[in-house]
């Protein structure tokens, strides 16, 4: 086995080839052959220092191989990793294992490079499970990742698509991309990490279909679009979050057909320097404590078309928000009266008469949604306590 080691290590004389492996080898694994297809074959690497395995040639194709440790590098940007893809353009890692690797995939300059059925659970790992940095047009796909940082971390890697992954408890976000552009988020499962997700500081993203759940803690979000312009968000579940979509300095934001089901507030619009505009359009609201909170007073939001559990059902305007909800984004402290009698006979009493309501943000052609059942007593009083600590983390 060890002699194969060697093998890979110095590569194939003429490129291209098929190396199968079995049992235990030793780290590193170096692979610096063009075009080589590596069969795992039930071969598994033991990692020991830096990385375990490397992918240092283009078009290198591994399946089916297992590594269980990695290096001690733990830095979120240059961690080891159990396979590194370093110049390694349209190289491919199909249905792999890693396992105590404080990074699972690290890609580095590898245009094209994709990860595909990736099996991984870190040791509440302080760095990303899949990290992509200035490889673009990569793929990322019908991977399992949980116990890392951030489960995915995209940096300057244009036209990447993050497709079909279950990411769950990780300890800050499910899915992270960062000065990125027309990149493709689709139809992930992210659920229960520690914030949630993000997209931030590029344009012309696209996050569509995802179900984003779950992420409860004070400052918990389904989804924020910080510094972003022309990007979308269309056909996304947003349910029991603390907070479901956070829009934060976003222009030309489209907000589509996305499901806010018992979040503590659906939609939040919110501001640090720049401002937002955003068309919220055909999405449907449910079971929220709040629909739709704004602390951006300079905020142009078009709000229309959308369906709501607390319409009334008439031909006229709907506010998706109150006057209280509007006052609790600018005083978050004031959370703690969001059940009380008094305000909900005030909130009742405005989605009932148009006349009381502010007109700014009024869903001029709403539809009605019938309720169903009662949101969890527990996810409100957690809704309330965001309130007062997103403000606070904010500060």
């Amino acid at each position: 086995m060890r002699l194969l080691g060697l093998f890979a290590l110095f590569g194939l004389a003429f490129g291209g080839g098929v190396l199968e492996l079995s049992g235990e080898i030793p780290g590193p694994l170096v692979l610096s052959t063009p075009g080589l297809e590596v069969e795992g074959k039930g071969a598994w690497v033991r990692g020991g220092k830096g990385h375990a395995v490397l992918l240092l040639a283009p078009g290198i194709r591994v399946r089916g191989l297992r590594v269980v440790g990695a290096g001690a590098g733990q830095d979120f940007f240059e961690p080891d990793a159990a396979f590194y893809l370093g110049g390694c353009a349209g190289c491919a890692l199909e249905g792999v294992r890693v396992e105590g690797a404080f990074t699972a995939v690290r890609v580095e300059d590898s245009p094209g490079a994709r990860v595909v059925g990736l099996e991984a659970r870190g040791p509440d790992s302080p760095a990303p499970g899949v990290l992509v940095y200035r490889s673009p047009n990569a793929l990322i796909a019908r991977n399992r990742l949980s116990g890392y940082m951030d489960a995915v971390y995209v940096e300057y890697s244009p036209g990447t698509a993050i497709r079909e992954n279950l990411l769950e408890g990780n300890g800050r976000y499910g899915f992270h991309v960062m000065f990125s552009w027309e990149v493709r988020v689709e139809a992930n499962t992210s659920r229960n990490n520690a914030v949630g997700n993000a997209v931030m500081h590029g344009a012309a993203n696209r996050v569509v279909g995802n179900r984003l759940s779950g992420q409860k803690s004070p400052v918990g979000y389904g989804l924020l679009v910080q510094d972003e312009r022309g990007t979308e968000v269309r056909g996304n579940t947003f349910q029991e979050n603390t907070l479901g979509l956070v829009l934060m300095d976003a222009k030309e934001v489209a907000v589509r057909e996305n499901r806010f089901l018992e979040n503590g507030t659906g939609l939040r619009i919110t501001r640090e320097r720049g401002g937002n505009s955003a068309l919220v359009e055909g999405n449907a609201f449910r079971g929220n404590l709040y629909d739709l909170l704004v602390d951006d007073p300079e905020a142009k939001a078009r709000v229309v078309g959308n369906a709501y559990d607390r319409a009334s059902g008439l031909p006229v305007p709907h506010f998706p928000t109150s006057s209280f909800a509007l006052l609790l984004a600018r005083q978050p402290e004031l959370s703690l009266f969001a059940l009380a009698p008094g305000v909900l006979l005030w909130e009742g009493a405005e989605a009932q008469v148009p006349g009381l309501r502010l007109a700014r943000l009024a869903d001029p052609r709403p539809k009605k949604l019938a309720k169903q059942g009662a949101s969890s007593p527990s996810l409100f009083l957690l809704a309330l306590l965001g309130g007062g600590l997103w403000w606070w983390w904010r500060s």
